[in-house]
């Protein structure tokens, strides 16, 4: 056997013989580092959870009845212009339009679009985005005068309201009603998922608060 294998041995063995030390050294070192841990960790305590602050929004209350306009007028149908021959007994002046052309008239304008009729059908109702409150008349303050005014609003496809009127009243307070809603604003109505001008019915509350 030569030296180098019995050094090589030697060492081997005393690696073996050391290791078990060696391990109850390391179990000893793991186990005190657990122990300051667990003594030196500050206490945790748990929180309760809080819910947010929800925000309390005022809904109005449409009602399901909405009043149908009246069906639109039917109109006469236009004139057809029928092509007539000349005749040969016919005057020149009788079968040839006049071509004289007068530069100082004005231009002829073309009519104004008609406005869109409002649906009495829909899909989906218009929605409220902007409500704003009627100013109380001072007068009515001051006769202590409450009550509900039903005023009919013209929601066009923009959600803006573009009409008011006074479906059941209340004296006194139904200018106040009327100038409110037309400063509200709207999700426009919806049928078959294309905004349409609608007539809607909605309720003013007028409540003195002490």
């Amino acid at each position: 056997m030569s030296p180098y294998t019995a050094v090589h041995m030697t060492a081997e063995q005393e690696l073996k013989n050391e290791y078990p030390k060696a391990f109850r050294y390391a179990v000893l070192a793991a186990i005190g580092i657990h122990l300051l841990a667990f003594l030196f960790t500050p206490d945790w305590k748990p929180k309760p959870y809080q819910l947010r602050e929800r925000q309390v929004l005022e809904a109005i209350n449409i009602p399901d009845q909405i009043s149908i306009p009246p069906p639109p007028k039917e109109e006469a149908k236009p004139i057809v212009p029928t092509e007539i021959e000349p005749s040969e007994d016919a005057d020149a002046a009788e079968t040839i339009a006049s071509t004289e052309l007068d530069v100082e008239a004005p231009p002829e304008l073309p009519p104004a679009p008609q406005r869109a009729e409002f649906f009495s059908a829909f899909d989906e109702p218009p929605q409220v985005i902007t409500q704003v409150s009627p100013v109380y008349p001072d007068m009515a303050r001051q006769a202590e005068l409450e009550g509900v005014v039903m005023v009919q609003i013209g929601v066009n496809e923009f959600g803006d309201v573009v009409e008011a009127t006074i479906v059941q009243g209340v004296e006194g307070l139904n200018q106040a009603a009327i100038e409110a809603v037309y400063k509200w604003k709207f999700r426009p109505a919806k049928q078959r998922d294309i905004p349409v001008p609608v007539r809607i019915v909605v309720p003013i509350r007028f409540v003195l608060r002490g």
